[in-house]
């Protein structure tokens, strides 16, 4: 099912409930930053980690076009019940209605007088016309919008890898990462590093295993050699 396109910028900050930044670089025995190098790193995750979308949350492009229709048809119930009560013609109960709105319109201190009711009224009435079709437009619009589908994409690991991988260069580490053929497990200082950092990431974020990281990393890697 289309999601909705994304639009404008959005930061997302750094979960430190569990460790600093600062701390998970001492831990793995890296450089200390600078406070110029810090906010450099920690802006640039903070753009990285705001693409991320939790699976299941987008908005459907279905439902936003659904939403609309639904209002647009609501205003045209509107424009009805104004002409109804301008021209007179209608349904028993539709006349009755409109009989009861123009009272109560005319006794409005602010309105005053049953020709001045008539202009308000006409005048709603005309902006809800413009409110409906409005409304139309832009459900048919976004219904031929392409949006986003299937399982939500990782292009925002791109970011965090192209981090890990620049404070590895700083530190003289080759951001080697792969599985061992014989037990299978991950190996290669990026995968350590990697690992640490991911504790900055809200919990939801983080890889549900060590051989998902290396996967993770892996593709993260191949998509920001080709940028």
């Amino acid at each position: 099912m289309a999601k909705l396109p994304r639009s404008g910028v959005a930061y997302q900050c750094l979960d430190e409930r569990e460790c600093t930044l600062s701390e998970v670089m001492a831990s793995l025995g890296l450089k200390p930053l600078s406070k110029k190098a810090e906010r450099k790193i920690r802006e640039r995750l903070g753009f990285a980690l705001a693409l991320w979308e939790e699976p299941f949350t987008a908005i459907q492009v279905k439902d936003v076009v659904t939403s609309l229709n639904s209002h647009a048809k609501k205003l045209d119930e509107i424009v009805s019940l104004g002409a109804i009560t301008r021209e007179g013609f209608g349904r028993g109960h539709e006349i009755a209605v409109s009989g009861q709105l123009l009272q109560v319109l005319t006794s409005d201190p602010t309105i005053g007088s049953v020709d001045a009711a008539h202009a308000y009224l006409t005048e709603f009435c005309d902006r809800a016309c413009t409110i409906a079709s409005a409304s139309r437009t832009a459900a048919i619009r976004l219904g031929s919008t392409v949006g986003k589908d299937g399982h939500p994409r990782y292009d925002w690991y791109d970011e965090f890898a192209a981090v890990l991988v620049d404070i590895c260069q700083q530190n003289g580490i080759e951001p080697k990462v792969g599985i061992d053929r014989v037990s299978g497990e991950p190996v290669g200082a990026l995968v350590e590093i990697a690992t640490a950092f991911e504790r900055l990431l809200l919990p939801k974020m983080r890889s549900p295993s060590p051989q998902a990281l290396v996967k993770r990393l892996q593709r993260s890697l191949k998509r920001v050699s080709q940028r």
